[in-house]
């Protein structure tokens, strides 16, 4: 009965993700069709000082992600070390760009395996982390975007929430994640209670990326078109509310989703141009990032020792 309801779901499923889709496709018409002359002028000037500025503050906080999720491993008895973490959670980062987004799920579980941690443990570890970021997020966004974007009401039951759900996270995730049985990479965390302190070192690792991250997008837009003041609250919200619409787009990854809620976010300061191109140049700047950390991955090879199962939690 739980297989067919299962089935029943995923066309539902399915076609809510398409309706995303056609949502994003929808506004970013409106958009250009509002601003058509205004697409045809692009004002960037670069100016490298803020991109060099940007580059090692993104570098710091992107390694704090295979950190914060190193302490959760931890806190469920896997301790890693430092550079293996770094290993397997780029490496598994490659699979991000298959669509439907569950190949990320397997890659971090077959990866992580190889380390002795339980395969169903690595899935439900990225599970607890989409959440912990996804409340990081939230809060940046409701306390950066403007009431013209988003009404003052919702940002603060937005940023109540968001904050609510970090901090009782590491102690009520069994419950929560209970609610959604049928689903394996949730039964596991019902049913696997990690200790409270380093779930909240998680969770703190977790918000300095989610900080870093807009800090860098601020660096990066100042290093494209000219900032004035409350420009950097208004660019750090808006990366992060994009960066959770993306999520539930279609695409890999969030391609063209993201974008277009980013777009959707800056037009209004920025223009339709530059803000489309501040939005393609994000990404291949993360890109490029991401790139380079699965290198990293690739070079840090696995040590012999860590083959034997277990001996990565002792």
């Amino acid at each position: 009965m739980a297989a067919d309801e299962e089935q029943r779901r995923r066309p539902a499923l399915r076609v809510a993700r398409t309706v995303v889709a056609l949502a994003t496709v929808g506004v970013l018409v409106l958009i250009g069709h509002r601003n058509a002359a205004d697409l045809a002028k692009v004002h960037l000037r670069l100016r490298p000082v803020w991109l060099v500025a940007a580059l090692p503050v993104y570098a710091a906080g992107t390694l704090f992600l295979a950190l914060g999720w190193r302490e959760m491993l931890s806190s469920f008895g896997h301790r890693l070390a430092v550079r293996t973490a770094v290993r397997v959670w780029w490496r598994a980062q490659v699979a991000r760009y298959v669509p439907t987004g569950l190949a990320a799920f397997a890659s971090r579980a077959a990866l992580a395996r190889q380390e002795g941690v339980p395969t169903a443990l690595g899935a439900a570890s990225m599970a607890l982390e989409l959440a912990i970021l996804i409340g990081w997020a939230c809060l940046i966004a409701a306390v950066g975007l403007s009431s013209n974007l988003l009404a003052i009401p919702l940002r603060a039951v937005l940023g109540a929430a968001a904050a609510a759900g970090l901090v009782t996270l590491p102690l009520l995730y069994p419950w929560a994640a209970g609610r959604f049985h049928r689903i394996p990479a949730l039964t596991t965390l019902a049913h696997t209670r990690g200790r409270p302190g380093a779930l909240y070192a998680s969770v703190g690792l977790y918000g300095v990326f989610a900080v870093a991250k807009s800090v860098a997008f601020v660096l990066f837009s100042a290093a494209l078109v000219p900032l004035h003041g409350g420009d950097a609250w208004l660019l750090a919200g808006a990366v992060q509310a994009a960066g959770v619409i993306g999520m539930i787009g279609v695409t890999p990854a969030g391609i063209g989703v993201r974008e277009t809620a980013m777009v959707g976010f800056l037009y209004r300061r920025f223009g339709a141009s530059d803000a489309a191109a501040l939005a393609v140049g994000w990404r291949a700047f993360e890109f490029a990032f991401e790139l380079g950390w699965l290198g990293l991955g690739t070079i840090l090879r696995r040590p012999a020792a860590s083959a034997v199962p277990g001996e990565a939690s002792q």
